[in-house]
């Protein structure tokens, strides 16, 4: 191998399939996307207790659309549905 062709051995390429290290506030962001913190773990809660939108909206006397709302972080959750 010529000498201008040889690469230092830090230097090296990441191909499609490697994983690229990250920070975990970037994973975060990224699993996240826009949605803030609160909305996800509103869904975080939901899905661990097993319950459909339809059925936590029943549950908290709202729509569910109003769930699925919330969980994309475009209505707030409100004090009354919080408490």
């Amino acid at each position: 191998m010529q000498a201008h062709t040889r690469k230092h051995h830090t230097e090296r390429q990441v191909q499609s399939n490697e994983e690229v290290p990250m920070s975990a506030d970037d994973a975060m962001k990224k699993i996240r996307g826009d949605r803030p913190e609160w909305a996800v773990a509103l869904h975080g809660f939901r899905y661990r207790d097993r319950l459909t939108q339809t059925a936590l909206g029943e549950m908290l006397g709202i729509e569910q659309t109003n769930v699925s709302k919330m969980e994309q972080g475009k209505r707030p959750i409100g004090k009354t549905i919080a408490s």
